[in-house]
């Protein structure tokens, strides 16, 4: 089946974020939540938020932007050479483009 030879990307373990009274947002949140009787099971999964020690964890924002930005100018690009494309067809086939304003 195609393709080279890949090596899986290692998982990391759960433990690694059990530390996330060392970060003080999370803390002060576990500390409001205890003030009105409740518990956050949950809370380690949001160390990877706070954490830049480990590589594999990015920021929410530095995510947006390695998923947006590789692509954008071949986007715009591609996007202007398409609109073009068809303003072209239909000002050939009918003698107008969708820009003239009559409806």
């Amino acid at each position: 089946m195609g393709g080279g030879h890949h090596e899986p990307f290692k998982i990391p373990n759960y433990s690694i974020y059990s530390n996330f009274r060392d970060f003080p947002q999370l803390a002060q949140h576990e500390k409001r939540l205890a003030q009105i009787g409740l518990k956050d099971p949950w809370i380690r999964n949001y160390v990877y938020l706070y954490d830049r020690k480990y590589p594999h964890v990015v920021g929410q924002w530095a995510h947006f932007k390695k998923l947006i930005l590789p692509g954008w100018k071949a986007g715009v690009a591609f996007t202007a050479a398409l609109i073009f494309v068809e303003e072209a067809y239909q000002y050939k086939t009918h003698g107008t483009t969708s820009w003239d304003g009559h409806h």
